[in-house]
C-alpha cells in the first residue's frame, strides 16, 4: 500500500475557506484508484499548526501517479494552490 500525506497552511486571508477545501479534497474519493481518504482540520490553532491534513491511500505508487494526473484532481489542485501559503508532503510505502 502507498500513502500520500499533505499538510496545508492556508494564507491568512483564506482561513475561512478551510471547510470548503475539506469538501473539495474529500471529492477526490471519486477517483477509482483512491482506496481511502481522510481530511482533517486543525483543532488547536497553535502558531506551528498547519490548517488541513490530507491522507490518501492507494494500492500502489502507480495508482498514486494515476491520481496525481487525474482530471478530477486538477481543479482541486488549482483551488488549493490559490488558498495555500505553504504545504509539506510525505509519500511512503506501507507494509
Amino acid at each position: 500500500m502507498f500513502r500520500h500525506v499533505v499538510c496545508f497552511k492556508l494564507k491568512a486571508e483564506e482561513k475561512g475557506k478551510a471547510a470548503e477545501a475539506r469538501e473539495k479534497l474529500l471529492s477526490l474519493k471519486a477517483i477509482p484508484e483512491v482506496k481511502n481518504i481522510e481530511v482533517g482540520l486543525d483543532s488547536l490553532k497553535s502558531p506551528r499548526s498547519y490548517d488541513i491534513i490530507l491522507i490518501v491511500d492507494f494500492d500502489s505508487m502507480d495508482d498514486y501517479r494515476v491520481y496525481d494526473t487525474h482530471e478530477l484532481h486538477q481543479p482541486v489542485r488549482k483551488f488549493m494552490h490559490s488558498i495555500v501559503e505553504m504545504s509539506v508532503a510525505v509519500d511512503y510505502t506501507r507494509d
